[in-house]
């Protein structure tokens, strides 16, 4: 009973956590696993943005790829720690069949410190170049990831497909330098990247177990997939020391504290279950059906000088041809690669504005232009529509 009234006070208190998991918000979101996207793997290619404030939050590319491998292990159940579910959820655990692929970096050293949670005119800092952070690489197409620090005790915070206080340029998930990755400067007990795989389980539309709020102690909320039982606790007390022990009851069942979207330590978590990738997959189809389009291929990225316009396409979706407005009087290098990241045409010495491409070269469908001038190289989608 102590427990209870006190975890009423806190949820009708604010928050105010020396050490937490996860700051996002849980708007009521639904998506039907009925229209699942039927194909068996689905790859999404992140774009990662350091924005850093000190020197250590600069993180090398090791941690960086080391994040990567995470989410590849945890999304496809295989982590290590899949060996310590419990008998009566071992039947629950599911392979996402979701991949991701790094496409790439980008190095932001910014003049605000926190920027993670710092708001300027209703706009997150972070998701903006010109508010100290960085802008967001086409977010209908890319998941970005911005790692930065943050001062409200939180690890990081995810975007629910359709939270209204997200705009598109700020959808994607945060991640506090320290929560980042395996190696560097994860510290733990947020130091093997479950921080990522569960706010990215928000991006798909996954809630925590218990459903709304900070906790649910008398059992009135629930996360809309079946297979995980209804839950009280967020079990965010096993960060610093032993993990939960099977069975811990509440609602009337044991829970499965060892689900991603839980808040225990990262050692804790282990597993998605088959209801959370019905929702998650049927979130993609219905709110983020752009990933499905996206490409693996590459992309560097380089901010441009002040004042100085890149290279665009005048026409998109292209008909009758492709015309490049390619600002400089240098030659350009043109390479276009179609959906599947196959090279179908190049160019080495291209030049003039407009700069123009017969599109009957061309089947109708989407390719990836990408444009380099010396060490500048600008991706642009194209679609060829007849």
């Amino acid at each position: 009973m102590q427990r209870w009234l006190f975890l009423l006070f806190m949820a009708l208190s604010v928050p105010s956590f020396s050490q937490q998991r996860c700051a996002s918000r849980q708007p009521f979101t639904t998506a039907s696993p009925a229209a699942a996207e039927s194909r068996s793997l689905i790859t999404i290619p992140l774009v990662v943005h350091i924005v850093w404030y000190e020197p250590e939050e600069n993180l090398s590319d090791a941690q960086i790829q080391s994040q990567a491998a995470v989410l590849n292990q945890d999304f496809r159940a295989l982590n290590s720690e899949i060996a310590s579910v419990p008998g009566p959820f071992a039947g629950d655990v599911a392979d996402m069949e979701i991949e991701f692929c790094l496409v790439a970096v980008t190095r932001t050293q910014t003049s605000f410190p926190n920027i993670a949670n710092l708001y300027s005119g209703g706009r997150r800092r972070a998701c903006h170049t010109s508010l100290g952070g960085h802008d967001a690489l086409d977010p209908e197409h890319y998941l970005n990831v911005w790692v930065s620090a943050r001062n409200d005790g939180a690890c990081g915070e995810g975007t629910f497909p359709d939270d209204p206080q997200a705009p598109a340029e700020e959808q994607g998930i945060f991640i506090r330098p320290d929560c980042f990755g395996t190696t560097g400067t994860a510290a733990a007990p947020f130091n093997l990247g479950r921080t990522t795989t569960h706010e990215i389980g928000h991006y798909l539309n996954l809630k925590h177990l218990w459903g709304e709020g900070l906790e649910d102690p008398f059992c009135q909320s629930d996360d809309m997939v079946e297979d995980t039982e209804e839950q009280a606790y967020s079990y965010s007390e096993f960060i610093g020391g032993n993990c939960p022990v099977h069975p811990s009851f509440s609602c009337g069942t044991a829970d499965m504290f060892m689900n991603f979207m839980n808040l225990p330590a990262d050692r804790c978590m282990s597993m998605f279950t088959h209801g959370q990738k019905a929702r998650a997959r049927a979130a993609i189809q219905a709110f983020r059906p752009g990933l499905l389009e996206a490409s693996c291929l590459p992309v560097a990225i380089e901010a441009e000088p002040a004042n100085e316009e890149g290279p665009a396409l005048l026409y998109n979706p292209a008909s009758a041809e492709i015309a490049l407005l390619l600002p400089r009087k240098d030659k350009y290098e043109i390479a276009i690669f179609d959906a599947a990241g196959r090279l179908v045409f190049r160019n080495p010495n291209a030049f003039g504005t407009p700069h123009y491409i017969p599109s009957e070269l061309f089947i109708n469908g989407i390719y990836y232009i990408k444009i380099r001038n010396g060490r500048k190289i600008h991706v642009k989608k194209l679609i060829i529509a007849r």
